[in-house]
């Protein structure tokens, strides 16, 4: 008798080769989807607003007459825009989209901070990061103060 390995030729199984294509495909497309979540800040108040900006009345927001206390920008009916206002100065004003930038999630306004509830990131009233896992400030918009009339428009 022979010491050959004779394997018999199976119908169903799959070849090394397709079930290797299968894998790398499935791999792949867990990696694309991952890579996405959490990580698109359009939608929290980096995106277009409407209209192309939002004005607002200072006095709409009793918030911004303290210097350093954040207040989210809402729409004329009461939407939430993912943008907060904050008073830097007595003549100066800053924007910051509400999406934290570890993962995208909206951010909370507690006191005169954002406070991230995913993951515990926290910002300063100015968008800088005090506590991680977040290593990028929030994102700015752009502001405009108009004193006669006590408006911001934020772009």
């Amino acid at each position: 008798m022979s010491d050959q390995l004779f394997v018999a030729a199976c119908e169903s199984c799959v070849s090394r080769r397709d079930f290797l294509g299968r894998v790398a495909l499935v791999a792949g497309a867990i990696i694309a989807a991952g890579c996405g979540a959490g990580s698109d800040l359009t939608g929290i108040g980096t995106g277009p607003l409407p209209g192309g900006s939002v004005t607002i009345n200072i006095a709409d927001y009793p918030g911004l007459a303290t210097i350093g206390q954040p207040v989210e920008v809402r729409t004329s009916s009461g939407a939430a825009l993912g943008v907060a206002a904050v008073r830097a100065g007595s003549s100066s004003f800053i924007a910051l989209g509400m999406a934290c930038t570890h993962e995208g999630t909206k951010v909370n306004i507690q006191g005169q901070i954002f406070n991230c509830p995913n993951h515990g990131a926290r910002f300063s009233s100015t968008g800088a990061v005090t506590n991680g896992p977040a290593n990028r400030p929030l994102a700015q918009r752009t502001v405009a103060y108009d004193q006669t009339l006590q408006t911001l428009t934020i772009s």
